[in-house]
């Protein structure tokens, strides 16, 4: 994932900044960024984030209520970068699992570097509450993206699917992809081999269940797998 650059600003932000203000901001961005890196998300502060950019800290609370925001802007760009890298993917093979796949490895690819960072932003994971959780209402938008990249890789792919699972796939693999995610972030192994083989051999599993479901006598099954889910969700 690239560090902040000049075109790359929220839209909710892109009214006030100036080309100086512009540049005052990737600063701030990459600062945060290379702090958490080093020294840890709970360590560092505003103050220590203004410091080291060279910047007040009244600057830095202009650009970013909070170190959240910043990590919020983590979270989007890197949602940006893997919508663009799928694309073109998607432009060499209609062969869904295979898609799907590449969404996964990219994701963690994108993520190694930051390493340290994204491991203490797993912690909160678990909380809807917590605003830099993948389950609460400040991350929604960054959610429904991630998931939307998996929906336009099936829809245009060899998969074929009928009825309710067609609209609940994609969100059922995107909750894989996360716990794949969280797997990699204890992951050891060099080139973090461990984890691809579980992505092969779980996503081998998964796929025989889909292909499954499009069997008559399946979808009962599937039926209650799918009421289960909307019964966790809430909905």
């Amino acid at each position: 994932m690239e560090k902040l650059k000049k075109k790359d600003i929220l839209p909710e932000t892109q009214g006030k900044d100036t080309e100086k203000s512009k540049k005052t901001k990737e600063l701030i961005y990459n600062t945060a960024i290379s702090l958490f890196q080093k020294d840890g998300y709970e360590k560092a502060t505003m103050r220590s984030i203004s410091s080291h950019a060279g910047v007040s800290l009244g600057s830095a609370y202009y650009y970013f209520q909070s170190k959240e925001d910043i990590v919020l802007q983590f979270y989007y760009f890197s949602q940006e970068d893997a919508k663009i890298q799928s694309e073109e993917f998607n432009k060499s093979t209609n062969d869904f699992k295979k898609r799907f796949k590449n969404i996964i490895l990219y994701k963690i690819d994108s993520f190694a570097k930051y390493k340290n960072f994204v491991s203490v932003l797993a912690k909160n994971a678990g909380d809807p509450n917590h605003s830099i959780s993948p389950f609460s209402g400040e991350t929604k938008h960054i959610r429904e993206d991630a998931i939307q990249i998996i929906r336009e890789a099936l829809e245009s792919s060899n998969l074929k699917l009928k009825g309710e699972i067609v609209s609940l796939l994609p969100e059922l693999l995107w909750l894989y992809q996360l716990g794949i995610v969280y797997f990699w972030i204890s992951d050891s192994s060099k080139s973090s081999q461990r984890t691809k083989l579980i992505v092969d051999e779980s996503l081998d599993m998964v796929f025989k269940l889909i292909q499954i479901s499009k069997f008559p006598f399946f979808k009962t099954v599937i039926g209650s797998i799918l009421r289960l889910y909307r019964l966790v969700k809430g909905n």
